[in-house]
């Protein structure tokens, strides 16, 4: 049996005419750590809070970055040897805005750089609930049972849970949320199978439930999520998956069972999804392949 909300990841949904400025457009390689690009706080003086730093990379094997602020070359949290393997992201903090005025400086080696870009952060970039977890306080699964989690919904924006590979809920009689308060908006919750397949059901303003009922048809689930359209902050206090008669399925995995079992395999993937040759820095997701065919995926903070 598949492990219900395996492998915890963010699900964005992107609100159409979010706003984006080109601060720096080339070809800027970076071979050795000597390499750098400053770009100077009058050109980043429209950043606000929230609003999303986008750095355009082709990178290479092995490929790392540093990304400092000021005169003082002060290096952002995490971002001192980054491992990369694309593009970069960084939500901007109230904090980091102050800081981005005075200017920004890119380090690295093994990729280049084409652009960095200012985002508005309209509903297209949400809090990561999954982070609002201690990971190993929690079912291995990802049910978010024993633990609440709350997370700031903007306009048009959403959080959910999606699966690198897509699950069988066929045999299963329903996912239920519950709210720790009641909704102040309404909210969407849908379940998101095969191609196109999409299945809905709100929890009305006020409300602290939602029942999304199962059948056959839900054979290859690639994602759940919760979105809102106004802004709003939810409190989860559970999402479980329940049998035919109504009961919760226990999900969690015993870690004795896994170290039991002879291990195949090990793959690691970043919060996007994406495979990674190396865990990198921050939260990966592992994904344990073991013997008779029993996979196990959970997330890892190195």
């Amino acid at each position: 049996m598949k492990s219900f909300l395996s492998a915890l990841l963010l699900l964005v949904v992107i609100k159409a005419g979010a706003t984006e400025t080109t601060v720096w457009q080339g070809s800027k390689k970076f071979t050795s750590w000597s390499d750098v690009l400053n770009i100077e706080g009058s050109k980043l003086n429209k950043v606000n809070a929230d609003d999303v730093l986008h750095l355009s990379i082709q990178a290479s094997a092995g490929a790392q970055l540093q990304l400092s602020w000021g005169s003082s070359w002060t290096c952002f949290d995490g971002l001192e040897h980054k491992d990369i393997n694309g593009d970069f992201e960084m939500v901007i903090t109230a904090q980091d805005v102050n800081r981005i005025k005075q200017g920004i400086h890119v380090k690295g080696v093994n990729f280049t750089l084409t652009a960095v870009k200012l985002k508005s952060n309209d509903g297209e970039y949400t809090t990561m609930a999954e982070d609002l977890f201690d990971w190993k306080n929690m079912l291995l699964s990802g049910a978010t049972q024993g633990k609440s989690c709350v997370v700031g919904l903007k306009a048009y924006g959403g959080a959910g849970w999606y699966w690198p590979e897509k699950v069988d809920l066929s045999g299963y009689g329903s996912v239920v949320i519950e709210l720790l308060q009641p909704a102040s908006e309404m909210l969407t919750v849908q379940l998101l199978y095969d191609e196109k397949g999409v299945k809905r059901q709100n929890i009305i303003k006020g409300g602290t439930q939602c029942k999304l009922l199962l059948n056959t048809t839900h054979k290859n689930v690639s994602s759940l999520n919760i979105i809102s359209e106004k802004a709003q902050t939810v409190a989860i206090g559970s999402v479980n998956l329940t049998d035919r008669q109504g009961n919760v399925v226990p999900t969690c995995i015993d870690e004795q069972s896994i170290l039991a079992s002879r291990i195949l395999s090990v793959e690691y993937y970043n919060t996007a999804g994406v495979r990674l040759n190396l865990p990198q820095a921050g939260i990966n997701i592992v994904k344990i392949n073991l013997e008779g065919g029993r996979v196990i995926v959970r997330k890892e903070l190195k």
